[in-house]
């Protein structure tokens, strides 16, 4: 079952500072965690700030993609 993937405005802002084919490798990587989200082991973040409890990871290379994975509402905000 795929989530809904929502792209905040500081992570529009980050991509459109990577090159070109980084950007599309994070992209595709986001677009594969959005379809495989159920099925996926989301490895969260410890020791974050309360605004920030629940903050998972997802590997690219050497990036890492930070997002909030809400499977009740099938969403994931990055």
């Amino acid at each position: 079952m795929e989530s809904e993937l929502v792209i905040l405005p500081s992570a529009e802002a980050d991509l459109e500072r990577l090159a070109g084919d980084v950007r599309a490798g994070v992209i595709r990587r986001m677009e594969w965690l959005r379809v495989n989200a159920v099925s996926v082991i989301h490895h969260r973040l410890r020791n974050l700030p309360r605004d920030l409890t629940g903050l998972s990871r997802l590997r690219y290379g050497d990036y890492r993609i930070l997002y909030w994975h809400y499977p009740e509402q099938r969403l994931i905000k990055v």
